[in-house]
């Protein structure tokens, strides 16, 4: 007789973008490009004068937000889990360098 598959039915959603905004967030401020990193490229392009590891950390903290909301959308949970890892590791250098 048929019997019914639990079929786990994911969607792309609000949650996807929790990924696309830690992705985002570690290329903004980890990535460089000669001296600077690509965040102060477009902060200086743009002429706005912020730390780029506070927009870093705001961004990073959206995506944490949106990955534990919508966590049933496809890759919310790693969006929020990359987020995670990079504000502990942002924490922890910046704590070395002191």
């Amino acid at each position: 007789m048929g019997k019914t598959k639990n079929i786990d039915t994911k969607k792309s959603g609000i949650g996807t973008s929790a990924l696309i905004i830690s992705i985002f967030s570690i290329i903004f401020s980890f990535t460089s490009l000669g001296e600077k990193s690509i965040g102060e490229n477009i902060l200086e392009i743009i002429g706005v004068r912020f730390p780029v590891m506070v927009i870093s950390t705001i961004l990073f903290v959206i995506a944490i937000f949106i990955g534990h909301k919508y966590k049933e959308d496809y890759y919310a949970k790693v969006g929020r889990n990359i987020s995670i890892f990079f504000i502990i590791l942002m924490t922890i250098l910046t704590v070395i360098n002191l």
